[in-house]
């Protein structure tokens, strides 16, 4: 079910809304499994129906009732974008230096990908599969495709985005080590069930306006780990959107667009910073919420 969120996070279903203020609706608006909701006219037609509930006393729905899931719980593809901060690419490269191999700063973007079956809610668990011991976090900036794209210019890029949300690109890093000395690809190490928590809510991109100057911070139990600004990366989210549109890209799609340095791996002693059960993870991106995920 989708819902209105306030300032403060106060919710208030849609289905709600339409029915107190006497307003018929598509249902395809409301299905969040769906895409039209993402698309201009679902947008524009939500957003004319939040105008009247602000201008209304409404009571909100009770939070903790709620099971909150990514924003958008079934995509088409998303596209999880590597190497895309300088900080991030010099500690990869300290990384593989140390085993003989030599990391270029990317000529254009490069990626992976993610599955749906790996989104996770903005208050789920991250759960660590049996026998591994050495899973890592990556702050991401993830935006949602509402248009259809193809080979659009980085100039009209950003005219096709339904809006943002927080991820956390959470991998298993001897896995992510041994897939990529294959040179084939990560696929295993990126998508195990709970590797994507996403959310807290969609913020559509009108709310956001310029996503190069955006503030992200990871925490585990309060011990800052990340702390960067989307200004810092390589392929601003314009360019990210324009060269993979060259395969096409449809309402849902989600690109995350990297993580910046602070990540475990790249500490002095890594085991010291994966996550064990009993943390708390929380990512928060300026303006679009946080998540807050319990290891498991």
């Amino acid at each position: 079910m989708l819902a209105f969120a306030d300032d403060e996070a106060s919710l208030y279903p849609v289905i709600e809304v339409a029915e107190l203020i006497g307003q018929k609706i598509d249902p395809a608006i409301v299905d969040p499994f769906g895409s039209f909701w993402l698309q201009p006219e679902g947008l524009a037609e939500l957003a004319a129906l939040d105008a009247r509930r602000a201008a209304l006393d409404l009571r909100p729905v009770d939070r903790p009732a709620w099971h909150w899931m990514a924003p958008v719980p079934r995509p088409g593809k998303i596209i999880a974008v590597g190497r895309n901060y300088m900080d991030h690419v010099r500690e990869g490269q300290e990384i593989w230096k140390k085993r003989g191999k030599v990391v270029e700063i990317p000529k254009f973007p490069s990626a992976f990908a993610k599955f749906p079956s790996s989104l996770s809610g903005p208050r789920d668990e991250i759960r660590i599969p049996a026998g591994l011991d050495d899973i890592d976090y990556e702050i991401e900036l993830a935006v949602v495709i509402g248009t259809a794209a193809l080979n659009v210019s980085a100039d009209e890029a950003l005219r096709h985005v339904a809006g943002y949300a927080v991820c956390n690109d959470v991998a298993t890093r001897g896995i992510q080590r041994r897939e990529m000395e294959t040179q084939v690809g990560i696929t295993l190490a990126k998508n195990y069930p709970s590797f994507a928590p996403m959310g807290p809510w969609l913020t559509t991109s009108d709310v956001v306006g310029d996503p190069q100057s955006l503030r992200l911070v990871l925490d585990v139990d309060g011990d800052v780990r990340q702390d960067a600004s989307t200004s810092d990366m390589i392929f601003p989210v314009a360019e990210l959107i324009s060269y993979w549109s060259s395969m096409g890209l449809e309402p849902g799609d989600i690109l995350i667009t990297g993580t910046p340095s602070g990540v475990a791996l790249a500490r002095e002693e890594p085991e010291k910073y994966y996550l064990r059960p009993g943390q708390t993870v929380t990512a928060r991106i300026e303006g679009l919420g946080e998540l807050r995920n319990p290891v498991r």
